[in-house]
């Protein structure tokens, strides 16, 4: 074997080592990807799915209901003196914020999200839409805009599936609605047409 002959073998063999480690690079990286995204996931899922959550939500509905109509309070709002110490609309809404970052920036899955949260998402926002209106009166569109995107997602989602996402060939469970025809004498489903 000449000389010329084992330095090109040597060479080819130097090639596919190195695009091999090269590719081997790839692989892990992708997979250390998608295990940061399933970290930031269930993140997320613990931080929402937190009793405490909840209670934002019930007390920013109940905030919003008895005090935006009060010019007071809006104004507390636009000059950013509101009580902030335990605040559920706001936490709820710094929240949602964070949540959409994590979503804009791709370090969290958006389909698996937008799958289980897009109608909670959209909800939250309608709890504090008045309140992102008033404060961005005096501090702009910057403040809450990942929420704000959060939102559009999510509403832009549930266009996109009107029925959900249920597998199209998966059977579904025939569920007996036992309490249809108390409901619909007392008035809680509307009477059938036709």
């Amino acid at each position: 074997m000449s000389l010329e002959v084992l330095s090109t073998t040597a060479a080819i063999g130097t090639f596919v080592v190195i695009a091999a480690t090269a590719i081997a690079a790839v692989v892990q990286l992708r997979h250390l990807r998608a295990q940061n995204q399933l970290t930031g996931l269930l993140t997320v899922l613990a931080r929402v799915e937190n009793p405490t959550f909840n209670e934002w939500a019930d007390g920013a509905r109940r905030i919003m209901a008895q005090s935006i109509g009060d010019p007071e309070f809006r104004r507390s709002i636009m000059d950013n003196t509101f009580e902030r110490q335990n605040n559920p609309w706001l936490n709820l809404a710094n929240s949602y914020e964070w949540f959409g970052s994590l979503v804009k920036h791709r370090l969290i899955p958006y389909e698996e999200v937008m799958d289980v949260y897009s109608e909670r998402i959209v909800q939250a926002w309608s709890l504090v839409e008045d309140a992102v209106i008033v404060t961005r009166r005096t501090a702009g569109p910057a403040v809450w805009e990942n929420f704000e995107y959060l939102t559009v997602l999510a509403k832009k989602w549930i266009a996109g599936h009107p029925n959900g996402t249920y597998p199209r060939h998966t059977a579904r469970l025939q569920l007996m609605d036992k309490w249809l025809a108390t409901d619909r004498a007392a008035g809680l489903v509307p009477a059938r047409t036709g």
